[in-house]
């Protein structure tokens, strides 16, 4: 009776149970104070409850957003049960090298992060069912905002690449992804070979050393790699292939079509989009991205509600072929009294 009593509560409870969703709150700890300082009993919350960063509630994606310091190099772990029993970090193989990235401890690595904006992290824990999603270890991934545009310094370039080409790697017949929306990345091949089911491709950046890839299991960072995404769906010739990154949960997902689809067209924002450029002034925007003159700023102009404190610098308001509106009276009466000397003139001949 008591059982029953609970309703539609206790069959939510058991439904989640059923599906492995009701676990401990995951946790992100990392090499920041806003990141815990490694102390897991201070290390933030991811949560999917849609409140704050999370955008739904129960969808089995957990977020958090943080404000982070500058720093020449952010390191982070994700702790799906909230300790330290199981923590995900840099992944794939560093061929049997032991650590010769110096990262012994496994921790993600993103280096030069552009933290001038708040920074989210995502733990994603759905089992997807679509087979044009590759299958990321124990259904888990995680990724974050900073990643892929990083360093903030230097825009990186990415690149699929993988069975589709006549020589792999980051070559003239590689991938290159753009913005298809927030978050997420696009590219487009059409087929020139026919590839069986269970070919494989993944994600690399193009750079001269310290490049890194994004597989189904996460990030590496070369010399070591990660794993290819293995495909079961067979591509023909011609057949239009659009490889689909979400970054923030480090999914990847490639769509086969034989004629080309509607939806995979990039939306035409940069990658590192530029932040807007604050005016030495502090409050007071930029001049080219302001209707305002100089006389609005230093409330000189009618109906202005600036504080007619005037700012440094060369002021006027000039104008060709008429006078300033405020001196218009002064031009008139000297005109009024040339033309009463001129008159005078005349009448005295």
């Amino acid at each position: 009776m008591r059982l029953r009593s609970l309703g539609p509560t206790f069959a939510l409870l058991v439904g989640l149970l059923g599906e492995g969703r009701l676990l401990a709150q995951p946790k992100i700890c990392g090499n920041q104070a806003a990141l815990g300082s490694w102390n897991v009993d201070q290390c933030p919350t991811l949560r999917d409850d849609g409140q704050g960063a999370d955008d739904f509630a129960g969808d089995g994606i957990y977020s958090v957003e943080l404000s982070l310091d500058p720093t020449s190099l952010l390191e982070y772990k994700v702790l799906p049960q909230g300790t330290w029993a199981v923590a995900l970090g840099q992944q794939g193989s560093c061929d049997g090298s032991g650590s010769p990235t110096g990262n012994d401890t496994a921790n993600l690595r993103v280096v030069r992060p552009d933290v001038r904006r708040a920074a989210r992290f995502y733990f994603d824990t759905r089992a997807l069912t679509d087979p044009s999603y590759a299958t990321a270890p124990g259904n888990r991934s995680f990724g974050d905002t900073l990643m892929i545009r990083s360093p903030a310094d230097a825009c990186p370039r990415w690149f699929v690449v993988g069975d589709f080409q006549n020589l792999v790697g980051v070559n003239g017949t590689a991938v290159e992804l753009s913005v298809l929306r927030p978050g997420v990345l696009v590219g487009r091949h059409t087929a020139s070979k026919s590839l069986p089911s269970g070919w494989k491709w993944k994600v690399m950046e193009q750079a001269d050393a310290g490049a890194r890839e994004l597989g189904p299991s996460g990030y590496a960072s070369a010399p070591c790699s990660t794993p290819s995404a293995a495909m079961s769906q067979a591509v023909s010739v011609g057949d239009t292939i659009y490889f689909v990154v979400d970054t923030r949960t480090g999914r990847l997902q490639a769509v086969v079509s034989g004629s080309p689809l509607d939806g995979f067209a990039p939306d035409g924002t940069p990658l590192c989009p530029t932040l807007p450029v604050v005016d030495m002034a502090g409050s007071v925007p930029d001049l080219a991205g302001s209707t305002a003159d100089l006389a609005a700023l230093d409330g000189s102009v009618a109906g202005d509600a600036g504080s007619g404190r005037p700012l440094p610098g060369i002021h006027c308001d000039c104008q060709i072929g008429r006078a300033p509106r405020e001196d218009r009276h002064v031009w008139l009466a000297a005109l009024s009294f040339l033309s009463l000397v001129l008159l005078r003139r005349r009448r005295v001949l």
